[in-house]
């Protein structure tokens, strides 16, 4: 039986109460995400259970949040011609459907909240990479979440979630000498200092981003990998819009 069976059970059935489209096909809606559960994988295996159980349940509450959403399309689609008015009504009811699953989460107002806390599982396991000789498992988990534009990453890591963050332990880094674990420890360090970085200019806006490039730059290679490999958004901002080498970060125990 696949997992989560019983929660995505209660969740189509919420959905297919609301909108009529069958329990079959709102089943099929409900996807969580690979990667964040691979990551969470990965931070059980490290012994981060705690971090892999919140992590999975921000993913489960994203994909029942996503699910009501993606019933609504297919509402859309299917009616806008012939029942504009069903189109409305069921909008504004998905809407709060997919709103309530995120307050039932802990998720009130914080656009990105969700997206901060699955950044912040990545950190963790970066953390534990650079404190043990070969990471490459967890490193390759972490990566798997940043694959997204550099700019996005930049609000995503400055956002809080539901409680504070962690990322001053970044302060408190020590591991071997080994090639993985020291880029490990850079690509921690270097989204713990883009998780400082000030809003409120589009100039800290890039700064982040370029360390969210320094992140998986390093990170890549902690994973075994050549640097940004296959992550063509990073590569591009990297070659597009950064002057300078991706270590030249601040260290976030002075800012």
């Amino acid at each position: 039986m696949p997992k989560f069976q019983s929660r995505f059970a209660s969740a189509a059935r919420r959905i297919q109460a609301t909108t009529g489209i069958t329990y079959t096909d709102v089943l099929h809606l409900i996807v969580p995400d690979p990667r964040e559960l691979r990551l969470a994988d990965e931070l059980r295996r490290a012994g981060l259970v705690d971090a892999a159980n919140a992590l999975v349940s921000v993913t489960i509450a994203s994909a029942e949040s996503t699910a009501w959403y993606d019933a609504y399309g297919a509402i859309e689609n299917a009616c806008y011609e012939t029942d504009p008015q069903k189109v409305k009504d069921m909008g504004a009811a998905c809407r709060e459907g997919a709103e309530a699953v995120m307050r039932r989460a802990g998720f009130a107002d914080t656009v990105f909240g969700p997206d901060a806390e699955v950044f912040h599982a990545a950190f963790l396991a970066l953390f534990r990479a650079g404190a043990v000789p070969d990471g490459r498992r967890l490193a390759r988990a972490a990566l798997g979440v940043f694959d997204c534009d550099p700019l996005l990453c930049s609000d995503i890591i400055r956002t809080t979630g539901r409680r504070p963050f962690a990322y001053r332990i970044a302060r408190e880094l020590t591991g071997p000498s080994t090639a993985t674990a020291v880029a490990a420890r850079k690509a921690a360090l270097a989204m713990a200092a883009a998780s400082d970085v000030r809003t409120g200019d589009d100039r800290y806006w890039y700064e982040a981003a370029e360390l969210m490039v320094g992140a998986a730059w390093y990170g890549s290679v902690a994973a075994g990998r050549t640097p940004l490999h296959k992550m063509r958004e990073f590569q591009s901002f990297y070659e597009t819009m950064m002057s300078g080498p991706v270590d030249n970060f601040p260290d976030p125990a002075v800012r």
